[in-house]
């Protein structure tokens, strides 16, 4: 029988649940004649941006519940990026990235932007950050000690989405069906390749000389030189490309959408399409854990978190979540995967080596518990 993750508890009445899920967990495994040790729990902290809370919500996932610590930001949060033990908070609304030191959980400092960003990527150890920005269409360099705008280049076009590698930045622009190239130190644009169609997804390869965008129109991944920005191959794909995830070398990468309820995989060094791999109903976010060779899949149709082998490409286990599921992240320990409800920001907690333990027919949740509603964005935060 699976366990849904679709039953808002009361606080008192959550305590309770998990205790009692313990107990059944523990009661199951005995019986089984498991004698596995019991799993750590990681010593970090889970960092959730909550539009409803307009606030940074914390978790304590040595624990697995949310604590006090809500971090009041200026304006509702977008997106969590983490440098040096500080994260860093982007919001579209109040056109500003705000500062958290994670230590003393409280904001630190905010420093207001002359646009809207979209992503944000770090230079020179974190000191300074690449802010995009997608109104006005511009890149904006912040000296984050400083916390100034430093440089500021417009973009020919609004972006999608960036990638970083070293000095050279790639930006999708959708409405100029084109990829630019933008050379950050000093910021300059070095060159517009138009492809045809509009790219949304970009990447770069893991050694940065080959840029990945995904056309979802024409169901393609293209392959440009990152030197020259010339297009090397258009690889046809059976979906539309909206998400990549890079396996731990960079030398496969994962690419899930619409059009069938499968993942694609890429050989990014030999420009192909490899394989086509079942993954669950209709594949969304993924993650790929650290230390084992998984690839964790958010299927949004049936709300389940799918497992994949990626040595046999075989699928090793599925556990249903329920709700909508939206981000997927691993603990760096390898122990504990991590499904974010983007709309109650309930965090379903699965144990992955009970749910590869083969002996076990069920694939029960490690446990459930609340953060806060509106949940776009999560990062995970050592001790």
């Amino acid at each position: 029988m699976r366990t849904s993750a679709t039953i808002r508890l009361l606080p008192s009445e959550f305590f309770f649940s998990r205790r009692s899920l313990l107990a059944a967990s523990l009661s199951s495994a005995f019986l089984a004649g498991c004698r596995r040790k019991l799993a750590a729990r990681y010593q970090g902290w889970l960092f959730i941006a909550s539009g409803a809370e307009r606030a940074v919500v914390v978790a304590d996932l040595a624990q697995f519940r949310r604590t006090t610590a809500s971090i009041s930001v200026p304006h509702a949060p977008d997106r969590l990026f983490l440098s040096g033990g500080h994260v860093f908070v982007t919001s579209r609304e109040g056109s500003s990235i705000t500062e958290i030191d994670s230590a003393k959980m409280q904001v630190s400092g905010t420093i207001p932007l002359p646009g809207k960003p979209l992503s944000l990527h770090f230079l020179d150890g974190g000191q300074t950050a690449v802010v995009v920005s997608a109104d006005p269409p511009a890149l904006f360099l912040v000296d984050l000690t400083a916390r100034r705008v430093t440089a500021r280049l417009a973009l020919p076009g609004v972006p999608a989405e960036a990638d970083l590698s070293d000095d050279l930045m790639a930006i999708s622009l959708p409405s100029r069906n084109s990829v630019v190239r933008v050379s950050v130190q000093p910021l300059k644009l070095e060159s517009e390749t138009p492809l045809g169609v509009a790219c949304g997804p970009l990447r770069f390869r893991k050694d940065g000389r080959t840029i990945l965008a995904g056309a979802g129109a024409t169901k393609e991944v293209i392959s440009l030189d990152s030197h020259t920005g010339e297009v090397l191959v258009r690889l046809p794909l059976p979906i539309s490309p909206v998400r990549f995830c890079f396996n731990n070398d960079g030398g496969q990468m994962f690419v899930s959408g619409p059009g069938v309820d499968a993942v694609a995989i890429v050989n990014p060094y030999q420009n192909e399409v490899d394989q086509t791999v079942l993954a669950g109903k209709m594949p969304g976010a993924m993650a790929v854990s650290p230390r084992q060779n998984l690839l964790f899949v958010a299927n949004q149709g049936s709300g389940d978190l799918t497992i994949l082998d990626i040595d046999t490409r075989h699928a090793e286990a599925s556990v249903h979540i329920g709700e909508t599921p939206g981000d997927v992240l691993v603990t760096p320990d390898g122990e504990y995967a991590l499904l974010l409800d983007q709309v109650s920001g309930n965090v379903a907690v699965v144990r992955i080596a009970t749910v590869l333990d083969h002996k076990n027919r069920a694939k029960p949740l490690f446990t459930v518990f609340p953060t806060a509603a509106d949940a776009r964005s999560a990062l995970i935060v050592p001790f």
